[in-house]
């Protein structure tokens, strides 16, 4: 005799919604280790870059120590350049005030030029042309001018005029 009407089947020891809810846990902590390994590897890709990054940022920290140098070398230069050139602005403006200050009748031979001083040869016909027409000009500029006279065959006369600027450290002396 039979107590059932269907055939007797095998159960299996979990049911179906126990496989699907391990299935599900399964692919879930599949999922949160793929996670975390790709955490663990873009952790040590970071910190790898950061360390490029700090070399870097080393090697550009003395490159623009570099450039700076260079910059204050280059801004010294061009502070030099900027003093010769007005130096040179004013030694050619001195230069000519001097030869226009000079009269037709006397004419020069040499003259020298410096920071304090201006020494001039030259010739003049007469002591007094040369005492009227340059040397007035001259003690008007000049603190100390010294002027020696050298009668020449032809009756002019060679002269050495010394003229100086006192500068604070002459004034000491």
């Amino acid at each position: 005799m039979r107590y059932s009407f269907i055939r007797p089947q095998r159960k299996s020891l979990l049911s179906i919604f126990t496989k699907v809810w391990l299935v599900f846990i399964f692919c879930v902590a599949l999922i949160l280790g793929g996670f975390s390994l790709f955490i663990v590897y873009k952790t040590s890709d970071y910190r790898q870059e950061a360390v490029l990054i700090d070399q870097e940022r080393m090697a550009l920290e003395q490159d623009i120590d570099a450039i700076d140098h260079q910059i204050g070398f280059i801004l010294r230069q061009k502070a030099i350049a900027e003093e010769i050139y007005a130096n040179n602005v004013v030694l050619k403006d001195s230069m000519k005030n001097l030869f226009d200050l000079v009269p037709d009748q006397i004419t020069l031979n040499k003259v020298i030029m410096d920071k304090a001083s201006l020494i001039i040869y030259g010739t003049t016909p007469t002591k007094d042309t040369f005492n009227f027409l340059l040397a007035a000009p001259l003690k008007s500029i000049f603190h100390t001018s010294d002027t020696i006279f050298y009668l020449t065959n032809e009756g002019w006369y060679n002269f050495v005029s010394t003229n100086k600027i006192l500068t604070n450290e002459m004034m000491g002396e």
